[in-house]
């Protein structure tokens, strides 16, 4: 089954999308990079903690503004450009 799934998956894939080697100029392979890495953990980590602050003050209002501030957040930090 593991077989068929990733003949599968090789068949629908574009060339570029099954190198997964890191190169921070590429922008798919971008993702593979160390410290894009980190990025995704510090935004994994600020949407656990927005998630938790919506849940102990569960208003519209509060969640609105939570989340609008960590997407925003979460944009800049996983911003393209570079540092």
């Amino acid at each position: 089954m593991k077989l068929l799934i990733k003949m599968l998956l090789l068949a629908i894939i574009p060339a570029w999308m099954q190198n997964e080697q890191p190169d921070s100029q590429h922008f798919y392979r971008r993702q593979f990079t160390k410290s894009y890495q980190r990025k995704r953990i510090i935004v994994r980590r600020l949407w656990v903690c927005s998630a938790f602050l919506i849940l102990l003050f569960p208003t519209m209002v509060f969640a609105s503004i939570v989340g609008l501030m960590s997407t925003f957040l979460s944009f800049c930090l996983l911003d393209e450009t570079n540092e």
